[in-house]
């Protein structure tokens, strides 16, 4: 059993998210929407703290970067000696819309348990060009057909 918890950050500031695992065979999905589409400083460390054992984890942050946007995702699995047979996922991607747009993608590994599964996806770059084309040969204008990929990128 997986629970989920979906958080948003939709104007400038710098958070930090602990995530206890604390109960042995815990499972949590944690989802973080970062859109950065207004100008500012967005920074947002999420941290998997494993504690026990038997727990699994699936950590993503999906951000957007709009023009004069600059976006610090930084992500660490933590899985500590007494949390053997841990299963955690950790994936960092963000989305740029503009040249101006500045974004650093950061996953980090702690781990001192040696019967672990831990691994780690991140990525950041602009919308593809393709998508657009495609879209747009579909009827939408340029701007339209990057908001609709922007809120599937999003989820909403």
């Amino acid at each position: 059993f997986m629970r989920k918890i979906i958080k948003r950050y939709e104007r400038p500031g710098k958070w930090e998210v602990v995530i206890p695992f604390e109960k042995v065979g815990e499972g949590l999905t944690w989802i973080g929407i970062v859109d950065a589409r207004g100008p500012g400083d967005y920074e947002l460390r999420v941290v998997a703290d494993h504690r026990v054992e038997k727990t699994k984890g699936r950590i993503t942050v999906r951000a957007v970067a709009g023009a004069g946007a600059h976006v610090k995702i930084t992500g660490m699995i933590k899985i500590r000696k007494e949390a053997q047979e841990t299963d955690d996922y950790l994936e960092l991607r963000v989305l740029t819309l503009d040249k101006t747009a500045r974004a650093v993608a950061e996953p980090e590994l702690e781990i001192e348990a040696n019967n672990v599964k831990a691994s780690h996806g991140a990525s950041v770059g602009p919308v593809d060009k393709e998508q657009i084309l495609y879209l747009m040969s579909r009827g939408l204008s340029s701007e339209a057909a990057k908001e609709e990929i922007v809120r599937g990128w999003l989820g909403v």
